[in-house]
């Protein structure tokens, strides 16, 4: 069963980048096409999507008051060249905010947190138990399948080949996968990719600078191209304007 996709871009340079990163992944479909959210809102009164990829600037309703005027909603990612309007667009209940340009990654991680279950490999198993409501995985290194609770992670780091998890009991457990690969899994309310060799446990991080945070004791970059992103999440999170951005 593949998500029904509805894109709503007044852009279409924009349009065309989105068709062509959903023509890149198997799970997904274009429903629909339209340059303006008075037209979406009637295609939506009449047809069912799954998935909303939204801009907001656009004349006549912007995205945000098309979300306030839907009485049911798909899930909404929103796409922007503008970061001010993240956290009125979280306020609505979107699963991501795509803060253009974005590359395809990024973009896939957004898609894969429309799908309700993962999709499993035998290097990783992903569970929850329901009555602690405490989510976990398997991950395979040293021969070994090691148990890892989502909420022991303090951030896991790229090494070439292998990925290093260091848990807040300074255990550290090594593996061969791809940052990519975990980061789709990973809660995107509380975990952050921050450069391309880091992803970490937002309520793990200590303090935030402009190109550095600081985690179990060690300073990790921020990379140039996740700088936005970061700064955007620690606001959503906060409420607040922090100084990520000089």
């Amino acid at each position: 069963m593949k998500l029904k996709c509805l894109i709503v871009e007044d852009e279409p340079i924009a349009q065309d980048i989105l068709k062509s990163y959903l023509d890149k992944i198997d799970f997904a479909e274009v429903a629909a096409q339209m340059n303006n959210a008075i037209e979406a809102f009637n295609f939506l009164k009449i047809n069912s999507v799954d998935l909303l990829f939204l801009d907001i600037k656009m004349p006549q309703m912007t995205g945000i008051e098309l979300l306030k005027a839907l009485p049911h909603k798909p899930k909404v990612v929103i796409t922007s060249a503008y970061r001010d309007y993240a956290i009125d667009a979280f306020d609505l209940d979107v699963i991501d905010y795509l803060l253009k340009p974005y590359s395809f990654e990024r973009f896939r991680k957004a898609v894969n947190k429309a799908l309700h279950d993962a999709p499993l490999t035998d290097n990783s198993i992903i569970s929850k138990t329901a009555a602690q409501d405490k989510s976990f995985f398997f991950v395979k290194g040293n021969k070994q399948l090691h148990k890892i609770y989502m909420d022991e992670i303090t951030f896991i780091e790229s090494q070439r080949d292998y990925l290093k998890f260091t848990l807040v009991d300074n255990q550290e457990i090594m593996t061969r996968q791809t940052l990519g690969y975990y980061e789709q899994f990973l809660p995107a309310e509380k975990f952050i990719r921050i450069h391309r060799s880091f992803i970490v446990a937002a309520d793990k991080i200590k303090t935030a600078e402009a190109n550095r945070i600081l985690i179990a004791n060690r300073y990790l970059p921020v990379g140039r191209n996740y700088k936005l992103y970061v700064l955007e999440f620690l606001k959503t999170l906060s409420g607040q304007v922090n100084s990520l951005q000089k």
